[in-house]
């Protein structure tokens, strides 16, 4: 039974919200809470959802949503990754308006190639063809394994996938929420901000416009990151359309957070000697099958100029992130020569063979989409 006194409080948040009025970080924290723990009406819960949406949120309330999804998810996921150097979370908000193949899930491959410990976190396609989730379960990875398996298989071959709405995730109230939405909310802005391992202080996380950049990599230095980077790729075609990756298309703005200073500067791709591509040599296929098939011919060394190079540069910049190369350049030689030589299929067998639980039938999986790439 719900408290009247508690249900007219929790009303009283959402009707400030409808007027336009912000919330203070701790009443955006605590409303939240009590939606992951199911104590509102579900009426209630999906309207502050929405109310907050949709008046624009404040950097106190992104910061509010975030503690709220740290204290549910650590409660429940929580673990050290506990690699012999510090390991990279990387993940893209989504609900970008340029949709590709999968970029991040294609970069976090090939950066655990190359040396990088790569905790990849990732959901269901929401507002595209297919998410991090959807990319990882067609090439064979599990993504119901559990939090010890994945963040074993990060320190022990490098990579490792946790699901957003996979078997981990589960036990909290993120899941019951999450696996009902198919819009972008501020959990999707929040959520990829929160710690995802007890040991997490270095995080990637693309944004679906640039005028999140700067506002996530200060919910990150407020959280205590030690460091982020945080791209919006643009498109000289559509100005008004963005990826949250680096882009080879057009500009990207990035903002860096490093020993608690945050820097903003632009990328072109002709700053790493890239030639500009077109949408429609990079644009999301019709089905999430079709789409993994050529996320994985690049990762074969078999795709197309222009995916090699949109998947290649995102995974030069967290090799210079993480401080495995000089400069972006060097970067993408690595990168390429990841995926050339064959490491990057490798490296996902090899993860297919720590998180799985029955790793013979994901490695059939992916053996039979390799026949067909």
């Amino acid at each position: 039974m719900i408290d009247e006194q508690a249900l007219r409080q929790f009303g009283g948040l959402i009707v400030r919200l409808q007027e336009r009025k912000d919330l203070s970080r701790e009443e955006a924290r605590d409303a939240y809470l009590q939606i992951w723990r199911n104590q509102q009406p579900e009426l209630q819960q999906g309207a502050f959802i929405s109310a907050l949406r949709a008046k624009g949120e404040t950097l106190p309330e992104i910061l509010g949503v975030t503690e709220s999804h740290n204290l549910e998810w650590l409660a429940h996921c929580g673990g050290e990754v506990g690699a012999p150097e510090p390991h990279l979370g990387l993940l893209g908000v989504g609900m970008d308006s340029l949709k590709t193949i999968n970029v991040t899930s294609g970069a976090a491959i090939v950066l655990a190639a190359a040396g990088v410990y790569v905790h990849k976190v990732g959901a269901p396609g929401m507002t595209g063809v297919s998410g991090s989730h959807d990319a990882f379960a067609i090439l064979g990875v599990d993504p119901d394994a559990s939090v010890a398996n994945t963040l074993r298989s990060v320190r022990e071959c490098r990579l490792g996938f946790t699901s957003g709405v996979g078997h981990a995730a589960r036990g909290t109230g993120m899941f019951r929420v999450l696996s009902q939405m198919r819009c972008g909310t501020t959990v999707h802005i929040a959520g990829p901000l929160g710690f995802h391992s007890r040991d997490e202080r270095r995080k990637m996380i693309g944004v679906p416009h640039p005028a999140q950049v700067p506002l996530v990599a200060e919910v990150m230095r407020q959280m205590g990151y030690e460091r982020g980077l945080v791209p919006c790729g643009s498109s000289d075609e559509s100005p008004d359309r963005f990826m949250d990756e680096f882009s080879t298309l057009g500009t990207t703005r990035v903002a860096e957070l490093r020993d608690g200073q945050i820097r903003e500067y632009e990328f072109k791709p002709e700053d790493a000697g890239l030639e500009r591509a077109r949408y429609a040599d990079v644009a999301a296929a019709a089905s999430p099958e079709d789409n993994v098939l050529r996320l994985l011919r690049v990762l074969s060394g078999k795709g197309t100029p222009a995916l090699e190079d949109l998947v290649c540069l995102n995974a030069a910049f967290g090799l210079l992130f993480m401080d495995k190369v000089r400069d972006v350049r060097q970067g993408l030689d690595v990168a390429r020569k990841a995926v050339r030589s064959g490491a990057a299929v490798e490296q996902l067998k090899a993860t297919i063979r720590s998180q799985n639980q029955d790793a013979s039938a994901g490695l059939r999986q992916l053996e039979g989409l390799l026949a067909r790439a």
